[in-house]
């Protein structure tokens, strides 16, 4: 565990962050040896009774889950959204055989209910208040789109942003993505205003690396670390996510002209990023400002897409976006409209859900289709594809417990970097007097998977603390394995406990923000916040997106 931690510190050199989840096709790292500390944790129930820590246990993960959640959106033959279904003008087969729905549910905007639109300014206070709500994560693509189109999408989505409410029917995340890192420009907020405002103070790259295809598959690894960092920060969130990509994406990569061992591992990023994705309820719609036609698959008469793995000969980003159920969409002269249809399409549309029928045993590596189909001929459903039941399970691929550290690595990486709130394990971060030079951080007991062994709750965390300065320049880390030691709880008592730990500040240092980032090391979830020692707007640091990294 030492070693990792050393690892994702010797990981903040740009590039190699981003490429660490496809480190056995395109690179390796160098490893590092550190000793951290490992401080106590105060862990407290709503009584405010103390507990003890324990020792370290067993590192596990797992994102198992045998129940296949499905957000369904259904057009017309016009394009038009159709509400009002139910559960009987549904049928779903997997791999061509019919499957029982076990769960139905319609979604539509406040706007069309007559309900109270939620005000929205934080992850937090969407966690706290509304925990269910869709939302949409608007992503700026600055990987490989030509300069004057990300000025295009800058002023389509401007355009767009005109015609709503001064109250957006739903919370939105506005997020740019460049080489070296995914830049948060707004956190979830429902005020028009302040999307405006953040879009505005953002300048849009010009990195000479962009259209150089020498850096083709840093393309791919710098999109696919995005996807995964976003499906991992918001999967504390049981609500659909709609990420609106703006942008190129990447260009495809042939199987065939890959050496095998690249083409493996690739397939394997691909199989792990879908699977995380569905996971986290996340419907990814892809806009090319620039207007470039690409294949859209084979269609049938419905419009659905006809295909049973969309990565079988290739992997390009149309074929992500199509596996999500999402859709792409080409034509710079209405891109307000695009990004309109695809914002509409994550307010609207129905859930529903079933248990497979046959075992994932069952060819565990092979990608699963799914097919939803609809009465009436004149009605196209739109959902993921497909998943891959092997990678939830955990069992598809050789050297599992390699592949979990790789996981852990990139996981803590991510996470440590930018300004994305992490909330699989929610934090409540303050610093108080009459201890400035503490930070003091809590979280749910119940977020962490704490394990019953030896007649006690058990589990460890791993805790990072950055600090930086008003350049973003790194001025220390901490990194350290908490154990946690908890008494269980009485039959029928819901899990109720926080814990508390503490983080100390050098007062000597010039600290403008501090990155806290927590890790179940039993269950994988990650929580991670940050805490602003000054003003965030009077920030140049490359993370806020204010200042592109040069």
């Amino acid at each position: 565990m030492m070693n990792r931690i050393a690892k994702v510190f010797s990981l903040f050199s740009g590039q190699a962050l981003l490429l660490v989840c496809l480190v056995q096709p395109f690179r390796g790292f160098a490893q590092t040896s550190a000793e951290l500390p490992r401080p106590a944790p105060v862990v407290t129930s709503a009584s405010g009774q103390a507990q003890k820590p324990a020792e370290q246990s067993a590192y596990k993960f797992t994102i198992h889950s045998d129940l296949v959640l499905l957000d369904v959106v259904v057009r017309d033959a016009k394009g038009k959204l159709v509400t009002g279904l139910s559960r009987d003008d549904f049928s779903i087969e997997e791999g061509g055989i019919a499957q029982k729905i076990n769960s139905f549910e319609a979604t539509v905007p406040p706007s069309k209910t007559g309900s109270r639109i939620p005000r929205i300014d934080s992850t937090e206070e969407l966690d706290r208040s509304e925990p269910e709500a869709p939302v949409t994560i608007v992503v700026l693509d600055e990987l490989t789109t030509r300069f004057e189109d990300e000025y295009f999408a800058r002023y389509s989505l401007q355009k767009y942003l005109g015609t709503q409410g001064e109250v957006l029917n739903q919370p939105v995340m506005l997020v740019a993505r460049s080489m070296d890192r995914t830049m948060v420009l707004c956190d979830y907020t429902t005020s028009k205003k302040k999307v405006l405002e953040a879009l505005n103070r953002h300048l849009a790259g010009n990195d000479w690396r962009n259209q150089n295809p020498s850096f083709s598959r840093e393309h791919v690894g710098a999109a696919f670390a995005s996807l995964i960092e976003v499906a991992k920060a918001t999967q504390g969130h049981p609500g659909h996510k709609n990420v609106v990509w703006i942008g190129r994406g990447f260009t495809a990569l042939q199987w065939d002209h890959l050496p095998q061992d690249q083409a493996d591992a690739i397939q394997e990023t691909v199989a792990k990023c879908v699977e995380l994705l569905r996971e986290a309820r996340v419907t990814l719609y892809a806009i090319d400002p620039a207007g470039v036609t690409v294949d859209a698959g084979t269609i049938d008469q419905n419009g659905v897409v006809l295909i049973d793995d969309p990565f079988s000969g290739a992997v390009n980003f149309d074929s992500m976006v199509r596996a999500t159920g999402g859709q792409s969409m080409h034509g710079r002269n209405d891109v307000d409209r695009l990004v309109g249809d695809a914002v509409a399409g994550g307010e609207t549309f129905y859930t529903l859900s079933y248990r497979p029928s046959w075992p994932d045993s069952n060819d565990p590596g092979k990608f699963r289709k799914i097919k939803v189909i609809v009465k009436g001929g004149e009605l196209t459903a739109t959902s993921r594809l497909g998943y891959y039941p092997g990678v939830a399970a955990g069992s598809s691929f050789p050297d599992a417990q390699a592949k979990a550290g790789e996981a852990e690595t990139f996981d803590l990486a991510s996470a440590c970097s930018g300004l994305m709130v992490f909330d699989g394990v929610p934090l409540t971060v303050s610093r108080q007097d009459p201890e400035p030079g503490q930070i003091h951080i809590s979280f749910p007991a119940s977020a962490v998977g704490l394990d019953l062994n030896d007649g006690k709750l058990k589990g460890d965390v791993t805790l990072i603390t950055l600090s930086y300065d008003r350049t973003g320049k790194l001025l220390a880390k901490d990194g350290r394995v908490v154990s946690l030691h908890l008494s269980p709880l009485p039959p029928g008592q819901a899990e109720d406990r926080k814990i508390q730990i503490a983080s100390a500040l050098n007062p000597q240092l010039p600290i403008a923000r501090v990155r806290l980032v927590i890790r179940s090391n039993s269950n994988g979830k990650i929580g991670a916040d940050n805490l602003f020692l000054v003003d965030p707007r009077t920030l140049k640091d490359p993370a806020t997106g204010l200042k592109m990294q040069k």
